[in-house]
């Protein structure tokens, strides 16, 4: 705690910004349809106080033991990775030939389904960057990496570098989680603190409005014009304001689904969700889910036992 007061007295841009990432935190918690297919266990860590402004969960994914499968049965769900406005760091390490890989996932505005190779099972631990949390570590637009996976190598040297062995010796989540968090600290160390309070303002008000503001009137409400707020998005998120909102409305209504214990209404459902009819609520389905609504709230109906999203 010593350390973590210190850090918030030397720099003191991230004191105002701890507040800022608390309160859009609260606003806006990705979801992801993972830990359905009974042969792997998902968990999600919160991270630490001094990186929460930055990074939106820990994440792993490994198979389960051969007894642990037997007391599952195959439901037919399928693991899925959807759009959800943050980026992320995949370790990936195949248990069978023991090869570890580092990639840095850019953010993607499409959905595919996770295929599990049953000849190489393959232990996965991830850090999910909150929207514009990449930024700060990376300095380099998010809109060249949309889309698009790359090795860590090419892109973070400094991060990269001797982290793989460290990360996979250790003995358990925690511990890695403990490995990549210093990591990230030293590199906040090493860095001038990045931020943009206009940035927290529009990433506010689309979380506020669940994505339904209208764009004219985000650049409105922070005195640029549309062609500023554009290039911002590009730099902090990698997406245009526009798509990342219809990403932001779109990830609000799989948060409705996955908590809501009472039959869907679709209608009022889309219209709760600034949708124009049922037809345009299937249409962004299509896009970001990868499958039709019905399908959505049947395999999250289905949600494994494994899945363990762990929030504050």
């Amino acid at each position: 705690m010593y350390n973590l007061l210190l850090y918030k007295y030397k720099y003191p841009a991230f004191r105002s910004r701890g507040d800022v990432s608390m309160k859009l935190h609260q606003l806006f918690q990705p979801r992801q349809a993972s830990g359905r297919v009974p042969s792997h266990r998902y968990i999600e860590i919160p991270p630490s106080e001094l990186l929460r402004p930055f990074v939106s969960t820990y994440w792993a994914s490994e198979p389960l033991s051969a007894p642990e499968q037997e007391m599952n049965t195959d439901n037919g769900a399928v693991d899925r990775v959807l759009p959800d406005g943050c980026t992320d760091i995949l370790f990936e390490q195949d248990l069978k030939d023991h090869r570890c890989q580092i990639r840095y996932i850019g953010l993607f505005d499409h959905p595919f389904a996770i295929a599990y190779d049953e000849q190489h099972p393959t232990r996965k631990f991830g850090v999910r960057f909150f929207p514009g949390g990449a930024y700060p570590f990376v300095r380099t637009p998010l809109s060249e990496f949309a889309n698009q996976q790359l090795s860590l190598d090419a892109l973070w040297p400094r991060l990269a570098e001797g982290i793989s062995e460290r990360l996979f010796e250790a003995s358990s989540l925690d511990a890695r989680i403990q490995v990549i968090e210093s990591y990230l600290t030293t590199l906040l160390h090493r860095s001038k603190a990045v931020e943009d309070s206009r940035m927290a303002n529009l990433l506010e008000r689309i979380f506020a409005t669940k994505g339904t503001a209208g764009i004219e009137a985000l650049a409105q409400a922070e005195i640029i014009s549309a062609r500023q707020m554009n290039r911002m998005f590009e730099k902090w998120i990698g997406i245009t304001p526009k798509k990342f909102s219809e990403i932001v409305r779109f990830q609000s209504v799989i948060s409705q689904l996955e908590l809501s214990r009472e039959p869907v209404d679709w209608s009022m459902l889309a219209l709760n969700h600034g949708f124009f009819d049922q037809a345009h609520l299937i249409h962004d389905f299509r896009r970001f889910y990868g499958d039709s609504p019905i399908t959505a709230a049947r395999e999250y109906g289905k949600m494994s036992d494994f899945y363990n999203p762990i929030r504050t």
